[in-house]
Parts: structure tokens; C-alpha cells; sequence
């Protein structure tokens, strides 16, 4: 171009020293110290990122702020570092120059970078997270699942991981964000498996009678056996499992997993956590113990379902918090079995969980004795026999407050809808069917869960119970058809939810041992194809007596 060789040399060098500049004062605005202490509103966001795990984790590999929010790729970089002058304005102006004031904003500078993660597919993510680099085989359970299926449906990591490395803002589910995310989810998870023939109201048939336990008489040497365990939930509700603030799964939950999927083989940790008052509970439990593995087998004919239950014998141990440490003197065990079906919301995921609320008897909302008594339900609901408020389902009350914002109760005990909506559900099917099990005189109650829980006797459901060698065996005989409003009129075309809770030790109460959900089938040739992937774990074996 005409230019001197010295010139040349001049402006290659100065374009170098410019460049290298710039990368150098580029690379400083990413530092780590840089974005700590520029702001001092980082200040307190600071703190609660060095509790989360992008911070410390075990492996000891950390992330700084330009990992997550700056993307690797010139062009971006450049596009990121040009709208965050807009931001270094705001700065100046004193925007978010308190924590209050920061709070206040939290939602929507949470909502922008929710947006741009969506949009980019979580670009920032992929700086060190590669999808085809991840070896599922070696990942937990829960991980591999929730990847596979990420992968499948095409979902990006903020979907899941929003909350990873800031405290979700207040009401981050309510916001537009992802207001059509879950409604996606639920429909590509492909719930339920083929489609059923729509559920009609419930035919209870004709009144059926069970004579002797035949149960007790079945061969069960030869049918297999479903290995559960049960554990103490403490004061985890269903609005607890909701609130992804304080159930780290509540994400999860609304996504459509079961609790099975997710919490399967930490059975024992959280009983412990429970036992020890480490979380979920509030009370004294003692040396109680915090699970108690159960085997569970199934069997069927044109009639009947029957069902053995085994389980090692405990050690009595006190409730510190019960005078004399025994609930229930005339009983040391009962044992519970729950049926229901999809017309129960989220029965499917959590089984009997559903009808486990924040406000009910000895749970952190449950409303004082004169509430009960002022109470104008109390006519409706047996609220002073001792019980206060027992298990119900939300679909029986107008509303339900999951999170406790501005100090409300959790729960809805006194949101009951009217009579005859009430009745319209029952007759629609829409209630938790219960058998129990009392050991101290050996009877039997029937009943269903729905504005509360009702129990009764019946004559179309046996129960048995003989303990040997220090190992009980429970054995369960149920017409398929009791002819009981209350009882499920089973289907042996359906799939049904089974929970089983034992209270064991002359507990009373929630003071008891449960189940997660388990799937139950009727010798399902094609459970996966039948009724979804992941969705029976009880395949009843059909039997001629």
C-alpha cells in the first residue's frame, strides 16, 4: 500500500500490543476477583454461591462467574461483554445497590438469563459441560434417568438445574418464563403409557363376602417377590414435597417424576434423618428405628387379589414424647394397605403421599384445638375425636397454600368444598381406598380417603398376621369387587397405585412407616408397553385355587 517496511513493522507490532491488551483487560473483567468485588451487590450473591456446589464439591473442580455467564466463542463473548455495559450503568445509577433492592429484582434478572439459556440452548452450560461426553452407565439412578430423558426430549440443562448456582427468587414457578415448560414435560413423559378407556363413575358391583383368608393357603414359594423399604416421612407433606425450596425434588415432582425414581435406595438415609431430627421432623423419636425393609408379593384369580407381606420383627423403643412412650397400647402393629388410580391427582407419583397435608395432626400447620371447635366444618368433618384434622385429598377442597407465603398456614383443612361436590367425587372415584389391619384383636377396617378419611368394617377383605422366628407375615385377601362404596373396584385391565404403611411398635398417627408409590398389575404381559416405561413394579401372578 506505499507504506515503508519500518512502517509496516510499526503498526504490526502496535496491533499486537493493542490486541494483547485488549484480551488482557478482557480476561480481567472474567476474573474471578474481578466480578466479586467490582459490585458490592455481589456481596451477599457472593455468599449463597459459595454454599452451592458449582463453589465446593467433592471433586474440587470450582466455577467462577465468567464460566457460567460469559460464553467461551469470540462472538458471543463480544455480543455478552457489550450488553453488559447496559448492566455497569445500572450499576452506576445504584439500581440494585441494596440487597433489598436486589431481592426485589431477583425474579426478572433470574427471568432474563432463564431466557437466553433457553434461547442458546445453555450455551454458557457446555463450557465445561459436554452431553456426549457424559457416560450414563456410570452416573446414580436419578441422574442417568433424568439425562436419558433430557436427551430424548430434547431438553436443555437450565430446564432442570435453574436453581444450581443462585437461590431461586421467590415464586419462581409462577413466572412466564416457564409457564408452558411443565404442560411440554408432562405431555412428552408420556404418563400413563397407552391410553385407556376413559374412567367412568365407579361400578362397586354386587356385595361380596370373603369367608377364611385364603391367601394364608396360596402357594407363594413360587411367585416373586418385590423387595421394599419402608421409612419414617416425619413432617414431609405434600406441599413440602411441592416447594422447590425446601424439597429439592419439587422440580422433579411437578415434571412428572414419581417419588420412587428419584428417592428409590435412600429409604434408610431418610429415615435416619428423621429419627436423628436432622430434617423432615420435629419430634423426638428416640431409638425408634427409621426403616424397615418389607417383602411383598401378589397374586390374583377372577375374584380375588391376595397379597404377603413379610418383615423383620423390631425392638420396642419409646416415644420420648408420648407419656409412657406407647400411641396405641392395644396395638403393636397395624398395617395399612392404599389402592388408587390416575383419577387421583398426583397419586401416581407419590401414591398415599397425596393425601398427607401440612395442617393435619401433629404437622407443623395443624390448627389448635379451639380452631377445630369454632370451626364450622365441624359438623361435616370429625375434627374433635382426637384426630384433629386426618388425611385428605386436595381435590376435596377449593385451595391449597403449598409454599406458606406471608405466614399462611400450609394445607386447606378448612377450604372443604360442598356436599355435593364431595359426593360427585366419590361417585366419580376420586378418593384414596385404605385396608387396615389392627394386630391387638386381629380385625379388620375398610375405608377411603377423600374430604377425610372414613373407616368402617367390611366382610369382603381378610387380613391375617403370625409372627416366627422374629419375622412377621401379614397376609391380605380382597374381593376385586367388595359391592363397598369406599372400597376400589378393581380392573384387572388398570394399573393401581400401592402403598403400604406399617405402624409399627404401637405407634398411632403419622408416626408410622410408609412406602413410595408402587405400580400394581394383573399379570401385564407388556407392562412397559401397556402402561408405560418404569411404571409397574407389582406384576400380580393369576392363580387357581
Amino acid at each position: 500500500m506505499g507504506a515503508s517496511l519500518g512502517a509496516a513493522v510499526f503498526f504490526f507490532v502496535a496491533g499486537i500490543i493493542f490486541w494483547g491488551g485488549f484480551n488482557t483487560v478482557m480476561e480481567a473483567t472474567n476474573s474471578y476477583t474481578f466480578c466479586t468485588s467490582a459490585c458490592h451487590e455481589m456481596s451477599w450473591v457472593h455468599e449463597e454461591y459459595q454454599e452451592r456446589p458449582h463453589y465446593r464439591n467433592a471433586t474440587g473442580v470450582g466455577a467462577i462467574c465468567s464460566d457460567c455467564h460469559v460464553p467461551d466463542a469470540w462472538g458471543p463473548k463480544m455480543i455478552r461483554k457489550i450488553q453488559a455495559s447496559r448492566e455497569v450503568w445500572h450499576w452506576m445509577l445504584g439500581s440494585i445497590d441494596t440487597q433489598e433492592a436486589f431481592e426485589a429484582k431477583r425474579i426478572h434478572l433470574a427471568e432474563n438469563v432463564w431466557r437466553s439459556m433457553l434461547r442458546t440452548d445453555s450455551r454458557e452450560c457446555r463450557n465445561c459441560h459436554d452431553g456426549s461426553a457424559m457416560a450414563l452407565e456410570q452416573q446414580a439412578a436419578r441422574a442417568s434417568r433424568e439425562h436419558s430423558r433430557a436427551f430424548d426430549q430434547g431438553m436443555t440443562c437450565i430446564e432442570c438445574h435453574q436453581g444450581i448456582a443462585h437461590r431461586l427468587p421467590e415464586a419462581w414457578d409462577e413466572s412466564p418464563v416457564w409457564a408452558g415448560r411443565f404442560e411440554v414435560a408432562d405431555a412428552a413423559d408420556g404418563v400413563g403409557g397407552a391410553p385407556e378407556a376413559p374412567l367412568e363413575s365407579e361400578d362397586i358391583g354386587e356385595a361380596a363376602s370373603v369367608s377364611e383368608n385364603l391367601a394364608a393357603s396360596l402357594d407363594w414359594e413360587a411367585m416373586p417377590a418385590v423387595e421394599l423399604t419402608l421409612f419414617l416421612p416425619g413432617q414431609a407433606s405434600i406441599e413440602w414435597i411441592q416447594d422447590g425450596s425446601e424439597h429439592g425434588g419439587g422440580r422433579a415432582f411437578s415434571f412428572g417424576d414419581r417419588c420412587l425414581w428419584c428417592h428409590q435406595g435412600e429409604e434408610a438415609d431418610i429415615g435416619a434423618l428423621a429419627v436423628a431430627g436432622e430434617k423432615i421432623e420435629t419430634f423426638d423419636l428416640g431409638d425408634k428405628r427409621g426403616h424397615v425393609p418389607m417383602s411383598v408379593k401378589a397374586a390374583f384369580d377372577d375374584e380375588y387379589l391376595y397379597m404377603q407381606f413379610q418383615w423383620e420383627a423390631g425392638e420396642h423403643a419409646p416415644l420420648p414424647f408420648i407419656e409412657g412412650g406407647v400411641m396405641d397400647p392395644d396395638n403393636p402393629f397395624k398395617l395399612t394397605v392404599s389402592l388408587s388410580d390416575d383419577r387421583v391427582d398426583m397419586a401416581e407419583r407419590a401414591g398415599c403421599w397425596a393425601s398427607c397435608h401440612h395442617d393435619s395432626a401433629y404437622m407443623p400447620d395443624a390448627p389448635e384445638a379451639e380452631a377445630l371447635a369454632a370451626s364450622e366444618l365441624s359438623e361435616r368433618l370429625d375434627l374433635m375425636s382426637g384426630n384433629g384434622v386426618t388425611k385428605y385429598l386436595t381435590e376435596s377442597r377449593t385451595g391449597i397454600e403449598i409454599k406458606g407465603r406471608r405466614g399462611a398456614a400450609r394445607g386447606g383443612w378448612d377450604k372443604l368444598k360442598e356436599e355435593g361436590e364431595i359426593r360427585e367425587l366419590l361417585d366419580g372415584g376420586v378418593y384414596l381406598d385404605l385396608a387396615r389391619y389392627n394386630s391387638g384383636d386381629g380385625s379388620v377396617e375398610s375405608g377411603y380417603v377423600l374430604d377425610e378419611r372414613h373407616f368402617s368394617g367390611s366382610q369382603a377383605i381378610a387380613f391375617s398376621a403370625e409372627e416366627q422366628d422374629g419375622v412377621w407375615t401379614a397376609y391380605l385377601t380382597r374381593a376385586l369387587k367388595t359391592g363397598t362404596q369406599g372400597d376400589k373396584p378393581l380392573d384387572l385391565a388398570r394399573l393401581y397405585s400401592l402403598n403400604v404403611a406399617l405402624h409399627d411398635d404401637h405407634a398411632a398417627s403419622r408416626f408410622h412407616h410408609v412406602s413410595f408409590q408402587y405400580g400394581l398389575a394383573f399379570d401385564a404381559e407388556n407392562p412397559e408397553e401397556a402402561f408405560g416405561e418404569d411404571r409397574v413394579e407389582i406384576n400380580a401372578t393369576r392363580v387357581t385355587r
